[in-house]
């Protein structure tokens, strides 16, 4: 769960960086590209160092329709990368994160509601403290940008 949570927090920042440095060159298809030729790489690099290779090829051998469900997989998460790529390049990682995050407590909500589970004292604090680092992190930017606006204007002045 660490490892996803700083890979994850990490991604986004990364492409905005990227974005940022080469404004004209990269496309949220060329960084799509380039992500999915990483995840390839070391998908097939886990596969040959466990050996797992040929018990893969014998199960969708024997089990055709997996790979039809792997193919419909990989259409939907090509099409939600997409706009994951979209909304990071034209509203920054900040808005993703609000939406990613806004995302999965609506699904534990969901999942409390539909299927009865419950959420534990820890389980919201848990999201009270990423909802507040978020909004926190969003205040202290509309300040800094107002004091740069008000640093602007005090110059033309």
């Amino acid at each position: 769960l660490t490892a996803y949570i700083c890979s994850d927090a990490f991604t986004s920042q990364w492409q905005d960086k990227i974005y940022k440095a080469y404004p004209k060159q990269i496309d949220s298809y060329q960084m799509m590209f380039g992500v999915n030729c990483s995840a390839i790489l070391f998908t097939i690099g886990a596969l040959v160092i466990s050996m797992e290779i040929p018990p893969v090829v014998e199960f969708l051998t024997y089990n055709p329709t997996a790979l039809l469900y792997n193919i419909i997989t990989a259409i939907t998460s090509a099409t939600g990368q997409l706009f994951i790529f979209y909304t990071i390049k034209s509203y920054g990682p900040v808005v993703f994160t609000i939406i990613m995050t806004t995302r999965q407590m609506i699904s534990m909500v969901l999942s409390t509601i539909l299927f009865g589970h419950t959420l534990t004292a820890g389980s919201c604090m848990g999201a009270a403290l990423v909802f507040g680092a978020v909004f926190y992190r969003i205040h202290r930017k509309r300040l800094e940008k107002r004091a740069r606006e008000q640093a602007a204007a005090a110059l033309e002045k």
